[in-house]
């Protein structure tokens, strides 16, 4: 089902682009590696993608999509997430969005708001939604930002949170990126994912290394995908 929402969003966007070329303010294509520290088989590789139009120079739409691929399992799972987003100004976002997570034996609709604003020379941006699937809801919350350096390089930050049930699954991440001067983005960070459930808990370290391609007067898109894989690196 997801294969068929990731391709409707696609032509949809598509469409969009051809009839208002001179509206597309921004687009990205990237890819990501995630693997444990603790040498465990728990890991695995993100293809993602996304575009923006912009209407008036104040409201964006925007879509996003991914594709999880853990690493020595036969499964996959994907998301496709729609941005509606209100520019406050240059600096300043606010908006809404609707997603959808999709993995081999279940899916989960996800609906929430977000924003992000730029100032002193770094980026701080959080989100907030709640999933909706047939057997339980969650909410899932995050934070995370960047503050750029010299010479084209960034320090990284982010915090995610997923409650379900009882249950929290949580992950902490900083690193760094270098954006050079024409061409992809580069980053790595370094983490932990922790999970608490009926008063246990246990967590294991991961690290990320990555690239992405942005284009567009926007150098990307406002927001990226809201899913929960994104909070569990590697699937």
């Amino acid at each position: 089902m997801i294969y068929k929402a990731a391709l409707a969003a696609t032509v949809l966007v598509a469409a969009s682009s051809a009839a208002m070329a001179q509206e597309v303010t921004g687009g990205e294509l990237g890819i990501e590696y995630n693997a444990p520290t603790n040498g465990s088989d728990f890991g695995g590789t993100t293809y993602s993608g996304g575009v923006e139009v912009g209407f008036m120079q104040t409201f964006s739409l925007s879509a996003n999509a991914a594709g999880y691929k853990p690493e020595n399992f036969d499964t996959t799972a994907s998301n496709v997430t729609l941005h509606g987003t209100y520019h406050l100004s240059s600096a300043t976002s606010v908006g809404g969005f609707y997603a959808y997570d999709s993995a081999d034996g279940g899916d989960a609709s996800l609906i929430g708001i977000e924003g992000s604003s730029a100032f002193m020379g770094g980026d701080v941006g959080g989100y907030l939604g709640r999933t909706v699937s047939e057997d339980e809801n969650g909410t899932l919350l995050g934070v995370d930002g960047s503050y750029a350096l010299r010479n084209g390089f960034s320090l990284l930050g982010n915090v995610d949170l997923y409650n379900v049930e009882g249950a929290t699954l949580s992950q902490v991440s900083v690193g760094a990126e270098y954006q050079m001067e024409v061409g992809p983005q580069f980053y790595a960070q370094v983490g932990r994912i922790t999970g608490n459930y009926d008063g246990q808990s246990d967590g294991v370290g991961f690290f990320t290394v990555g690239a992405k391609v942005a284009f567009g007067a926007s150098r990307g898109t406002t927001f990226t995908n809201r899913s929960i894989f994104e909070v569990l690196p590697g699937f």
